[in-house]
């Protein structure tokens, strides 16, 4: 994801979920079991997850730090208006062992874990989890997160079917696992063109061919117009295990619809992992783009113009592939042309009429060393980040704050709660629900967006195009309804076949061989769609990838199956 969508995407999962739960009422006050767990555990009082430590706890941790990220005056990653506050609602103190650049935080993390040199916690990968629990340097949080956690945190992991299970190794809870926000590749196209040419909505990669087609032979964006933006200059051809929910303006969808998974480890008939991108079905998927490249379909300036975005702004362009909350990326568009009607479409779909899309998977977990004397205050950060703040919150900080701040930062957010947020601001709006009956404690911002939507959105209240929203009224809010109601519906009612990527991190070897594996990959399929390259040039692609280092990659991926 690019780093403006990646703020947008964590936005929202911010204004979703971090939102009111009850119990989270602690004026202070003191809890020996929340200091000392095991003691007196057969006649315990009941443990409140928020109560604030007598003394000043510690937790030391790694950090992944962002260079371009700016502070508000004196502040710091370690020392900002977050961790004064926890310090002086909760007495925890963040103290920094270590700090790297986001680029660099990886291999810092696994210079900890070889040495053994570990922080009190830190964020991982997937690799590097399996790793410490094979080396058993990890805490068992089992039994402190059933204490401490609370209501909200384990509704919103039993809400996320199999993530806790995913981290939980022979009946041992090992990790904290980030949930993901729901993500496909949508196809969106400016229908305004498709209805002035009378053209039916496309279903399959030959259907869009021929609407594409027919906006550059009638001109609808001037003489330049532009069939499919894709590519921009150092972005990716589609998503990746490393990178799921990458979808925006790549080439995803159109892999998916010839059933070929580029970048992400799948199972051959033989039920070994192959990586998707050496495949039969992505060759077949560049063929289909070398020559919408050669007809002048695609953009020529694929992979190396400067920003694609601009084009879809400027008016020229018709079809470009993103998910839902790509309705975000398209005020500027509709800002400089109000006909813009930008729809989405759950297209292309493969041979046998299938919508297939790779599974956003989450790739951050908390951990705790072993050692560590208070792995339940780990427990109570992630409780206070997803759980409605105190009072006090609102005088010491009284803002939005980001990952930079924010300590062992993780995505939180219900399983359902795009499908929420649509739903029920389709019933507010009209009339099949009261707003009152909308669940604020749990689904604080469906309850933002639903407060506003009868402001926004005109009749006929299931029609979607642009001429049927009132942009000018509640303008804060029509991008948030907009988006939703017109991405997200198409997105939570699609019958979406997904296929989830064997691996979500980096294996031992892919540290040192991966990024010169990517290079070859990216380089070579752009030279073969853009016809610098024939097609057969990808044979040869698989093999230097088996050669230099894919053969022991995928063998590394078997054994973690």
């Amino acid at each position: 994801m690019k780093k403006g969508l990646k703020l947008v995407a964590l936005s929202l999962v911010a204004a979703l979920s971090i939102t009111a739960c009850s119990g989270n009422n602690s004026n202070g006050g003191s809890n020996n079991a929340v200091n000392n767990p095991n003691e007196g555990k057969e006649n315990a009082a009941p443990i409140d997850p928020f109560a604030k430590y007598e003394e000043p706890v510690v937790v030391s941790i790694g950090r992944g730090i962002d260079p371009s990220y700016t502070y508000e005056g004196n502040d710091t990653a370690e020392n900002n208006l977050y961790t004064r506050w926890l310090l002086d609602a909760y007495n925890i103190q963040i103290k920094h062992e270590w700090e790297a650049a986001t680029a660099d935080y990886g291999q810092k993390v696994s210079l900890a874990i070889g040495s053994n040199d570990l922080p009190d916690a830190m964020i991982v990968d997937e690799s590097q989890l399996r790793q410490m629990v094979k080396a058993d340097q990890l805490a068992d949080l089992t039994e402190v997160y059933e204490k401490y956690g609370t209501e909200r945190l384990k509704q919103i992991y039993d809400s996320n079917e199999g993530l806790l299970e995913g981290v939980t190794f022979d009946g041992k809870l090992y990790a904290l696992p980030e949930t993901t926000l729901p993500s496909a590749p949508l196809t969106w196209i400016r229908k305004d063109w498709l209805d002035e040419l009378g053209l039916p909505e496309p279903k399959t990669i030959a259907d869009l061919e021929e609407v594409a087609k027919a906006f550059i032979d009638n001109k609808m964006g001037g003489d330049n117009t532009i069939g499919m933006v894709g590519t921009q200059q150092g972005g990716s051809l589609y998503s990746t295990f490393l990178s799921s929910s990458d979808h925006f303006l790549n080439f995803s969808s159109v892999f998916f619809a010839k059933d070929a998974y580029p970048g992400i480890w799948v199972k051959d008939e033989q039920g070994e992992a192959v990586y998707g991108s050496t495949t039969n079905e992505t060759k077949e998927a560049l063929l289909v783009l070398r020559d919408w490249y050669a007809n002048g379909i695609l953009d020529k300036e694929v992979g190396i113009r400067k920003s694609s975005k601009e084009v879809l702004t400027s008016g020229q362009a018709g079809i470009f592939f993103g998910p839902w909350w790509s309705a975000y990326d398209l005020m500027d568009s509709i800002k400089n042309d109000d006909q813009a009607n930008w729809r989405p479409y759950a297209i292309p779909v493969n041979d046998q009429g299938k919508f297939n899309s790779n599974q956003a998977t989450g790739s951050n977990f908390i951990v705790v060393k072993k050692s560590y004397k208070n792995p339940e205050a780990i427990i109570k950060m992630l409780n206070i980040h997803v759980n409605e703040k105190q009072e006090s919150y609102k005088e010491a900080v009284g803002k939005e704050l980001t990952s930079q701040e924010i300590p062992l930062f993780l995505i939180m957010g219900h399983g359902d709660q795009l499908d929420y947020a649509v739903n029920t601001t389709q019933k507010v709006l009209t009339g099949e629900m009261a707003l009152e009956d909308v669940d604020k404690l749990n689904y604080g911002f469906t309850y933002e967006i639903a407060s506003h939507v009868k402001n926004v959105k005109l009749e006929p209240f299931d029609n979607y195009d642009i001429q049927y929203w009132d942009q000018e009224t509640d303008a804060d809010f029509f991008p948030h309804l907009y988006a939703h109601l017109n991405g997200g519906s198409v997105f939570v009612n699609a019958d979406v076949n997904w296929v989830k990527s064997l691996v979500t991190a980096q294996t031992k070897t892919m540290q040192t061989r991966w990024s010169n594996l990517k290079k070859l990959e990216d380089e070579t399929f752009l030279k073969i769609i853009m016809g610098s390259a024939p097609i057969e040039e990808f044979d040869a692609f698989v093999e230097k990838w088996y050669q230099q280092g894919g053969d022991q990659i995928t063998k590394e991926v078997n054994e973690l199956q």
